[in-house]
């Protein structure tokens, strides 16, 4: 039901999220809230699903790790220049659900969409924080452009990025699947980075390419050809891919 990927972190069966066994935690990432409303004003009708799926997801994550913390690492809602009612609603229903079962700790780390949230998180008691750092452990959305090491901490944890790769069937159909990247920086830390829980998110595809890449820490710091991607998927579980480097010189790129 868990798979380490660095000591004392697990992935939750073939959930894109994170379990920190140490504090209890689950870490969730990109669920980009509100969704449908965004592009309807856009002029783009998009059914108003996601909200149920993603609830449907936390709830089997809740039944496997039984964590006593949330941690959302960025990017609970959508749209840049506004609260949109939906964002609104669904962010309370959200809330609601996590307090129904009985998550003690809330904590939303502030993505570049999280604008206009404040005084909502604070009316509802949830804390909000632009970085969280549990000892070794510094937990970020991604999309600052801060040296990590400034940030301190062995394991840097990052969302924003929405990874992914791509792999081609006997028939060369290609198929794309999202994954928890582990790699190393410059500064000597460790990096992790969680895949999107948005079901309209189709994922930045991993490359050799720096400049491809949406987190100014990977495009800056990050050793690149040493990134390991991870399968993350419901029916699969967890798939180990060798690192950039190794798929760069079997022609994956």
């Amino acid at each position: 039901m868990f798979f380490e990927i660095v000591k004392d972190v697990y992935v939750v069966k073939g959930f894109p999220a994170l379990y920190l066994s140490q504090y209890d935690a689950l870490i969730i990432a990109d669920m980009h809230l509100g969704f449908e409303e965004s592009m309807a004003i856009k002029g783009t009708y998009v059914p108003q699903i996601q909200l149920k799926e993603i609830i449907e997801k936390i709830d089997s994550m809740i039944s496997i790790a039984k964590p006593s913390w949330i941690i959302i690492n960025g990017d609970v809602k959508h749209e840049f220049t506004k609260l949109l009612r939906q964002e609104r609603n669904e962010i309370l229903a959200l809330i609601s659900f996590l307090r129904n079962k009985d998550i003690s700790h809330i904590t939303i780390i502030r993505g570049n969409h999280d604008t206009f949230i404040s005084p909502l998180l604070y009316r509802l008691g949830v804390g909000f924080v632009d970085t969280l750092t549990l000892d070794n452990i510094v937990i970020t959305h991604g999309h600052v452009d801060i040296n990590p090491g400034i940030l301190g901490g062995k394991l840097i944890i990052i969302g924003h990025e929405h990874p992914a790769v791509v792999l081609r069937d006997e028939l060369n159909i290609a198929h794309k699947f999202p994954c928890t990247v582990v790699g190393k920086l410059k500064t000597g830390q460790n990096i992790i980075i969680i895949p999107s829980l948005s079901i309209y998110a189709s994922g930045n595809v991993l490359t050799l390419d720096k400049e491809s890449y949406l987190s100014p820490i990977i495009r800056k710091y990050c050793l690149i050809e040493e990134l390991t991607p991870y399968i993350i998927d419901e029916y699969l579980g967890v798939l180990e891919l060798p690192n950039l480097r190794t798929l760069a010189s079997m022609g994956y790129f």
